[in-house]
């Protein structure tokens, strides 16, 4: 008997990445698994993957998809970060219908909660909008701020000590470890019946910029302090970084919900992760211990 067909689209990216690790760790012998990238040349990370075969795939392609798709049974559309992301999205759940897929599972925020008009809630709720009514049964994961985005502080931290960012940094929030949002994003695309029509949002651990600072400092042996600049300051560096206008103010609209105390980046829900893959999530201690040598 043939293997369910497990597809991974925009596989390359973090997200991707962590879900493959997790189908080839725990489900290799289960399931075949495919990734989709733009280019294969480049996807040596990806083929490095145990178990994992790459192919051709772009997302919003939708002549190349219905193709690309035939056989699938679970097809897992981590959203792109482009700036016409519903669009690309949303054309590949249809292709994926066209073809007859079986489930799709689809990245999206917690921001989508917000009733202002956000950047990233109204590219996101789009897409969850025409997933749930596109008859093909569904999983929606919202993802919050990734705890490898503290990789943003190394130099600081490394030069100077520092966290240096215009968030309250007395404020809670939630946050995903990349680890933990494969391996939920895994257990759903294997046996995907339990979980149809289902939306998650995979939380990690709840914590401050304060506690991300006091982390550090017990991991580095060295105070690290944790200094808030103005959102003024913190343009015009992502924007000296090369970030996207349209991506920063997305972010930053997320910031100052931090700022505002909204359940939005700080729900009281934190159970989905484990109710999901019957596993403790990842503290930030322990994320923060198992990188910090490369703070150093």
């Amino acid at each position: 008997m043939a293997k369910p067909v497990i597809f991974v689209i925009g596989a390359s990216g973090n997200v991707g990445m962590a879900t493959l690790k997790a189908l080839s760790s725990k489900y290799a012998d289960k399931v075949e698994i495919r990734a989709g990238v733009r280019d294969p040349d480049k996807a040596e990370k990806v083929k490095a993957i145990p178990g994992v075969h790459v192919v051709k795939a772009t997302q919003g392609d939708k002549a190349q998809l219905v193709t690309t798709f035939a056989g699938v049974t679970s097809l897992y559309i981590v959203v792109p970060g482009a700036e016409n992301r519903a669009e690309l999205s949303i054309k590949t759940a249809e292709a994926a219908k066209e073809a007859q897929v079986k489930h799709l599972l689809v990245v999206s925020a917690p921001i989508v909660l917000e009733k202002a008009d956000t950047v990233f809630g109204k590219q996101l709720r789009e897409i969850e909008d025409k997933i749930s009514k596109l008859g093909v049964p569904y999983t929606i994961l919202r993802l919050p701020l990734f705890v490898e985005n503290y990789f943003g502080f190394k130099e600081t931290i490394q030069k100077m000590s520092a966290i240096i960012g215009p968030v309250d940094p007395t404020k809670p929030y939630a946050a995903v470890a990349m680890a933990d949002a494969g391996k939920a994003a895994a257990v759903i695309l294997v046996d995907p019946s339990k979980h149809a029509n289902k939306t998650y949002t995979i939380i990690s651990d709840r914590h401050s910029h304060n506690d991300v600072g006091k982390a550090f400092s017990d991991a580095l042996g060295k105070e690290v302090t944790v200094t808030r600049n103005t959102y003024d300051e913190a343009k015009k560096f992502m924007l000296g970084m090369g970030m996207p206008e349209w991506q920063l103010k997305g972010a930053f609209e997320l910031y100052k919900l931090i700022d505002s105390g909204s359940s939005v980046t700080n729900p009281e829900n934190l159970s989905d992760f484990k109710n999901i893959t019957g596993e403790e999530p990842t503290s930030l201690k322990s994320w923060v211990d198992a990188v910090a040598t490369a703070f150093k």
